[in-house]
């Protein structure tokens, strides 16, 4: 089998990309230059919950997914039954180079298995470069979709998400990779450039809403405790390293600043910290992270659920983070201005049908006003250093125009303390 490439995974605190679609990129690798651990017999992260039985090494390129490796992963919860993978054949799902991770599609071949078994699945695996990879690892990004699917998966009930076969992670390293259900053809995947319809944003406000409300008030439960808060110190990161990429942005995309925006990106810097408390005020629950057009796959038929990928951003904050993400980058300007109120709406009612009380709409609109400042950052980020390719610095201008529009729409700028 011939070397693979790199190609894009998803993203980071600070990082927008798509592996379905290619990913935004980067220029090169960024970080502190510490080495990360080397591969090797580390010792194995104490078993999750639902988590598989195995002590499998974690795959660091695609020759690592040996027909060996995948049997013995799919074997341990009972996928393949006694079977054997006797072959395998990666091939890069997207383009560009590889950030935070890897990912690639394994064509299987079997030996004695039942016809269950999937014909392919996607893997999920570590950065090639070793900073990248020590970036993931330190914003816990293997370790939050790992035990997402492990651990959480099964309490969402409205937000259809892939199969996980096989999901680990190393404890000694932070390193993880997961096999997923292969969703091409079965499902139309979103598009973040052209950005979601009226009604597909209505159902997606139904869907995050049954999330939000399953774990409203509940962040400090075992379950999820673990998961980075917006006022804890995985995201506490992103304050130190997001006002480095301002500069570039100011010099290569001026052009896509409105008057006065950039006194209030300035602002928003030196209000990161406050606003990630703000964001973390109980009751907090769990939020998607990164609940954008590209991280959803559409059914043939109009109103059945949308399936949500990509949980490495999870994380516990107020519920209009997720509901502010998708409103201020994933649907057009007009769009949004003529449905906004209703589809804030829309989200609240959701939350009131799945049990929330004590939460007024004005307070969910208030929190939602709140967030779309602190998501100013990702368009700053991809348009700072972190596009490279056409379709990248296409996101990044359309990105840019989504979100400072709706920030000086609602005034976000003002919840800011004096």
């Amino acid at each position: 089998m011939p070397p693979a490439r790199v190609f894009a995974l998803s993203s980071a605190p600070f990082i927008v990309a798509s592996g379905v679609r290619g990913g935004l990129g980067i220029r090169g690798p960024v970080g502190d230059g510490k080495a990360w651990p080397a591969r090797g017999d580390h010792p194995r992260m104490p078993p999750l919950e639902g988590a598989p039985m195995s002590n499998l090494l974690i795959p660091m390129t695609t020759e690592d997914f040996t027909p060996e490796w995948v049997t013995a992963a799919l074997r341990s919860n009972g996928t393949l039954g006694d079977g054997s993978v006797t072959a395998v054949e990666a091939t890069p799902v997207g383009e560009g180079a590889g950030f935070l991770g890897s990912l690639a599609r394994l064509t299987l071949t079997y030996e004695g298995t039942g016809a269950d078994a999937p014909a392919t699945v996607v893997a999920k695996f570590p950065a090639l470069v070793e900073v990248n990879r020590g970036l993931a690892v330190q914003y816990q990004v293997y370790q939050r979709e790992a035990r997402f699917f492990n651990e959480i998966k099964s309490t969402i009930t409205a937000m259809p998400t892939p199969e996980a076969y096989y999901a680990d992670v190393e404890e000694a390293t932070g390193n993880g990779v997961i096999l997923l259900e292969d969703l091409d053809g079965k499902l139309r995947v979103g598009d973040q450039l052209a950005g979601a319809s009226a009604r597909e944003a209505e159902q997606l406000m139904t869907q995050i809403a049954d999330l939000h409300a399953t774990w409203w008030g509940r962040a400090e439960e075992d379950t999820i405790s673990w998961v980075p808060a917006f006022d804890g110190p995985v995201w506490a990161m992103t304050a130190q390293t997001l006002p480095s990429l301002w500069p570039t942005y100011q010099e290569e995309r001026s052009h896509l600043l409105p008057p006065g925006m950039a006194d209030i990106i300035e602002r928003t810097w030196e209000g990161l910290i406050w606003l990630g408390q703000q964001l973390s005020r109980g009751p907090m629950t769990l939020v998607h992270g990164d609940y954008r057009m590209d991280n959803m796959f559409f059914p043939p038929s109009e109103g059945d659920p949308i399936t949500i990928i990509d949980w490495q951003l999870m994380s516990r904050g107020r519920g209009p983070y997720d509901v502010a993400y998708f409103m201020s980058q994933s649907i057009d300007v007009e769009l949004r201005r003529e449905h906004e109120r209703a589809l804030v709406k829309r989200y609240h009612d959701g939350l009131l049908a799945g049990g929330v009380r004590d939460y007024s709409f004005d307070d969910c609109f208030e929190d939602y006003r709140l967030a779309c400042l602190w998501c100013v950052m990702y368009p700053v980020a991809m348009g700072g250093g972190m596009a490279h390719n056409e379709r990248a610095v296409q996101i990044a201008a359309e990105v840019s125009k989504r979100s400072f529009n709706t920030i000086l729409d609602l005034d976000s700028v003002s919840v800011l303390p004096s």
